[in-house]
Formats: structure tokens, C-alpha cells, sequence
């Protein structure tokens, strides 16, 4: 599979390389919603930079609506997207529609900016979880 997921404290790093079929999306998401991790999920940061897409346009339409329903369901949840070419941006057919998502999406050139981007958009309920676990306001 051209991807790695790794869970990152309470958010996860998808890197998505070579040549992306919607299938490989698809995988991506579904290993990520069926991770006991998944309920607690800050953020998401998806790295696009060595990634080609081979899907279609219908496909590509479906696959946003999915990302749509797993992962900007949630107002408290922050999507940091890298992508360097803007043929990439196939590869997220979700940005289209960031002014209609319930939670925080970016757009980044580099991991760098799209990690400090994440640290300073911490949400609300994330400091009212950590209150109420350790009774302490603290940021992942």
C-alpha cells in the first residue's frame, strides 16, 4: 500500500507516496476509523508530497465524501493537508468544500508549517477532555 499511518498521542500522520488509487484513500481511511484511538482524534495531517493519483474524477467525489463523514464530522477535529503540486490536489477533493466543514482545514507546502498550524489551533474541547482526565489544561 503507498501509505504509512502513524498515531501520533492523540492525532495521526497519513503519508501517502508513489501512485494513490482511490482504494489505497479508502484503505487509508478505514484503518484510521477502526483504530480504538479514532474517538479521542485531534488532528489529521495528511501528507501528499510524494503522492501521484491514478483515480478518476467520480472517484475522487466519493472518497471526499468519505473523508466528509470520518474525519470533518467533528468541529473539534484539526485537517492540516501537504501537498507541493497542484496536481496533487487531486488527491484531496475535499478542499473544494473546506468553507462548508464543520471543523479547521488548511492547505500547507511543508509538514513544518502544517504541525505549527495544528499547535496553534488547539479547540475548545480539547482543553475540557483534558480536564476533566487529569485536571490540568494541557495541549498534545
Amino acid at each position: 500500500m503507498p501509505y504509512r499511518v502513524r498515531w501520533e498521542g492523540h492525532g495521526v500522520y497519513r503519508r501517502f507516496y508513489g501512485k494513490v488509487s482511490a482504494a489505497d484513500l479508502k484503505s487509508a481511511c478505514e484503518e484510521i476509523a477502526a483504530d480504538p484511538r479514532y474517538e479521542d482524534i485531534r488532528y489529521v495531517l495528511s501528507d501528499f508530497l510524494e503522492a501521484s493519483p491514478t483515480f478518476s474524477e467520480k472517484e475522487a467525489r466519493a472518497l471526499a465524501q468519505l473523508e466528509r463523514l470520518r474525519f470533518f464530522s467533528s468541529p473539534d477535529v484539526v485537517n492540516a493537508v501537504v501537498a507541493g503540486e497542484s496536481s496533487i490536489l487531486d488527491c484531496v477533493p475535499y478542499l473544494e468544500s473546506t468553507d462548508r466543514a464543520p471543523c479547521p482545514v488548511a492547505l500547507f507546502d511543508a509538514v513544518t508549517d502544517a504541525r505549527n498550524w495544528i499547535a496553534a489551533n488547539p479547540r475548545l474541547v480539547w482543553f475540557k477532555r483534558d480536564t476533566a482526565t487529569s485536571g490540568s489544561l494541557s495541549r498534545n
